[in-house]
Order: structure tokens, then C-alpha cells, then sequence
């Protein structure tokens, strides 16, 4: 197979990694795709809430930098590598879990479960079958988590804290009918760096700043033969409380990306 053959197909691997990874980690499974008309709608409707205690969540799933309430909605743009926007929500809420859901202007769905412990929120989670189900013309993809360890945001986070997560995500390729098995490993460490001013189209926010550094190990099989790439990301990210995800930028192996929040509705 040809050198831009392999390239094609580590882009593939790399593209379901990006995917997981501005979901904080998560290998969600497409259940239900939204038409254009009920996406542009969904982000048209989506307002600024309140960053107050109110829409802090209870339980096991309390997190300060994540809220998890059922229909909790925050609308995201990315530039970079990948220019897009993507409709993130809460599904549902029960004892020790949640589901959520992200559907994006290309048309892709995918949604997954989260464990909770304590307000430690934990993502690719093998246990819930988490899998991630892509496709384009041509081509799809169908990955599952298989290992997992670590916590992927935990319960509080305060300067100088430091947490890690690593996962293996196997599964295959399918370009014009030929099915290329692969896995992917990868480790990342975080480092809290301490509350700071962000500035988004939603708005400006203090956001705790913690900065991501993650190895990515790629394992192609072609015809019993392993192909293998290593690559290194790093991203820094800003988390408002009660509030979530308000933007991350990522750089390395020239994958840069920048995901920043343009609006949210937390009920």
C-alpha cells in the first residue's frame, strides 16, 4: 500500500481522536442524527445562563467546572484543523452516570455515558460499551474503548493539581470496501494551572486553566503487517464554574485546533 494510502489512514484515526478528545476524552456511539433544520434551530435557541449555584448539579456527577443536568445545551465553533461547530447536550442524568451528546454541522452524531465517582467525571469507560461510529463517502469507521484508566475531569481542581487518563480505543478502517484494523493508544497528563480571564463570542469568563499533554500511539495492520505512529498534542484548556467548557486550543504534529464556546442554555 502506498506511502499516501497510509497517510490517508492515520488522517482516519487521527480524525475519531480528535473527535474523543474535544469531548473531554469521551468514545461516544451515533445513536440519532439531527437534520440541518433541527441543528441550526437547536443552536438559534440556545441562551446565556446564569453562572450561579443554581445550575450547579447534585450527586454523584457534581462537578464545579462541569455542570450535568439533563438539557444543559452548549453550542461550539472549531477552527484548525478541522473547521466546524458542534451542538453538545445533556440526555439524561441517572445514579452514577450520564449521557450525553454532540452533534455537529457536518452531520455527524455521536453520543456516549460518562461514570461519575464523587464528582470525578470519567469518560471512555469500557464498561459502557463505549464505541465511536463514523462514516463519509467511501470510507467509515468503527472504534471501542478496550482499556481504561484514570479520571478524565475530577471532582475539584485547584493550582498545581495534576490527574491522568490513559485508554486504548481498537477497532477498523473501511476504505472502498477494504477493512483496515487499528488501535490507538494514548496517555495524557494535566497540570491546573490556576483561574484567569477568557474572552469568547459567549462572553468573558474566569476560567480554571489547566494544560493537557497527550501521547497518541497509532497501530495500523496492513495485510499482518503493523505501521506505527507516534504523535504528541498538547492543549490548553479554560473551564468556567458552573459554566463548563469555555475553550481549548490545541497544537502539535500540525493538528492545531481551537474549540471556544459561542452560546449555552443550562437549565
Amino acid at each position: 500500500m502506498n506511502k499516501n494510502k497510509i497517510s490517508y489512514l492515520i488522517a482516519g484515526v487521527l480524525l475519531v481522536f480528535s473527535m474523543l478528545a474535544c469531548n473531554l476524552g469521551q468514545g461516544p456511539a451515533p445513536r440519532e442524527t439531527l437534520s440541518p433544520e433541527e441543528t441550526t434551530n437547536e443552536s438559534a435557541t440556545a441562551t446565556e445562563a446564569p453562572a450561579d449555584n443554581s445550575s450547579s448539579s447534585t450527586g454523584a456527577c457534581a462537578n464545579l467546572y462541569q455542570p450535568v443536568i439533563t438539557g444543559a445545551t452548549w453550542n461550539y465553533k472549531l477552527t484548525g484543523l478541522a473547521p466546524d461547530t458542534f451542538t453538545r447536550s445533556i440526555l439524561s442524568v441517572e445514579a452514577g452516570e450520564f449521557t450525553d451528546q454532540d452533534v455537529f454541522g457536518t452531520g455527524v452524531t455521536r453520543q456516549s455515558k460518562w461514570n461519575c465517582d464523587n464528582g470525578n467525571l470519567i469518560a471512555l469507560n469500557p464498561s459502557n460499551g463505549n464505541s465511536s461510529n463514523i462514516s463519509s463517502e467511501g470510507t467509515s469507521s468503527d472504534f471501542q474503548t478496550t482499556e481504561l484508566i484514570g479520571v478524565t475531569l475530577p471532582a475539584t481542581i485547584n493550582a498545581g493539581d495534576t490527574w491522568n487518563q490513559t485508554a486504548t480505543i481498537a477497532g477498523t478502517q473501511t476504505i472502498n470496501e477494504i477493512s483496515i484494523p487499528s488501535k490507538t493508544q494514548f496517555s495524557s497528563t494535566c497540570r491546573a494551572i490556576g483561574v484567569e480571564s477568557v474572552t469568547v463570542e459567549a462572553g468573558t469568563f474566569d476560567g480554571m486553566r489547566f494544560e493537557c499533554e497527550t501521547v497518541i500511539n497509532i497501530t495500523l495492520t496492513m495485510q499482518d503487517n503493523p505501521i506505527q505512529t507516534s504523535l504528541t498534542i498538547n492543549s490548553t484548556n479554560w473551564h468556567a464554574e458552573n459554566i463548563g467548557l469555555v475553550k481549548t486550543v490545541s497544537t502539535g504534529e500540525g493538528l492545531d485546533t481551537t474549540i471556544e464556546l459561542v452560546s449555552y442554555n443550562i437549565p
